[in-house]
């Protein structure tokens, strides 16, 4: 059963998420309840679910952004393979399950993120991406918060449905870069990474995986964020045939 704190959230959520709401989305002030009902630090929510990368809807805390951003540009983590598998990824000490994620693990915890818990945000076969939640303590969430985060998951699903394909439209296209008004303002888009591996992709005769690859070994090698790159290439301040020489 759904906690009497969450249920709040929830109602909250459903009032804002009509055509007659007034924030039109989860507000930053629902994120922060619906954190402290599942104890933990910090939540958000991603949208996207393919090579690009995603586009974060919710949650514009400098560390949730910094650990999206980190996923993203490694290629690998918490949120990644929640959406790869479709179930829920949750991750009691960072420390501990280095061997799954080992580029991941300790930049992660360079944040002072020691526990992650991220789960997918589906429908039937759509894939729209996760909703994460960080603690700067180690330790699981108890079964009540689970179930929790579960509704609260499903919850933005249908708000993310909502807002990015009204009545009409076709969710299979995949959501929008930008999300509807309403949320909390989005800690970045994805926008230049796609035109710089389409860039890069051209620079090197390659496909779009390995150049999204190429770019990303960049980044980590140099210890940058992808979109940083990113914006390199495109204001071409970086060409990838230059730099192989």
């Amino acid at each position: 059963m759904v906690s009497d704190r969450m249920a709040m959230v929830l109602a909250s959520l459903d009032r804002t998420s009509t055509p007659n709401g007034t924030d039109g989305g989860l507000s930053t002030t629902a994120c922060a309840a619906a954190s402290t009902a599942l104890g933990v630090d910090g939540l958000c929510a991603a949208m996207g679910t393919g090579a690009g990368g995603t586009v974060l809807a919710f949650g514009a805390q400098a560390i949730s952004a910094a650990l999206e951003d980190l996923q993203f540009t490694l290629g690998e983590g918490p949120s990644l393979e929640a959406v790869a598998t479709g179930t829920p990824v949750l991750v009691a000490d960072v420390a501990a399950a280095a061997y799954r994620w080992p580029a991941f693990a300790g930049p992660a915890l360079d944040l002072g993120v020691n526990a992650v818990f991220a789960f997918p945000l589906r429908i039937g076969a759509i894939d729209l991406g996760t909703l994460t939640a960080h603690r700067a303590t180690a330790g699981p969430l108890r079964p009540g918060q689970v179930t929790d985060a579960l509704a609260l998951a499903d919850a933005v699903t249908l708000t993310v449905l909502h807002r990015q394909f009204p009545a009409g439209t076709d969710p299979g296209v995949g959501p929008d870069d930008h999300p509807g008004s309403g949320w909390a303002a989005p800690a970045t888009y994805r926008a230049e990474v796609h035109q710089a591996t389409g860039m890069v992709s051209v620079q090197l005769g390659v496909g779009l995986a390995e150049a999204l690859a190429r770019l990303r070994a960049f980044a980590f090698g140099r210890d940058l964020l992808l979109a940083d790159v990113a914006a390199d290439v495109v204001a071409r301040r970086l060409r990838f045939d230059e730099e192989d020489r």
